[in-house]
């Protein structure tokens, strides 16, 4: 990521992203999914400090990330995300 003039950005090859591009991807990917999913990861970032957070990230990701059916590989395979899972984790 990188601070810009219009605040913070993701990078794609050192350049930064156009949030628009970014919640086009989101939705094409969630579809109606996308606001509880969006409620649900705000739960979790909320429910620690930002320094916890930025430190646990991935362990984080590793405990609810979708699980990839066999013979499938790479970023992007399609997979079934538990909501459920990351309430949980901003409970704990």
């Amino acid at each position: 990521m990188t601070r810009t003039p219009d605040g913070l950005r993701a990078l794609a090859k050192e350049k930064p992203i156009d949030p628009a591009s970014v919640e086009r991807y989101l939705a094409s990917k969630f579809g109606i999914s996308l606001e509880p999913v969006r409620r649900a990861m705000a739960n979790l970032a909320a429910a620690m400090p930002a320094h916890e957070l930025a430190a646990q990230a991935y362990a984080l990701y590793e405990k609810f990330r979708p699980n990839i059916p066999a013979g499938v590989g790479g970023w992007g395979a399609a997979g079934v995300l538990d909501l459920d899972a990351i309430e949980r984790l901003a409970k704990k």
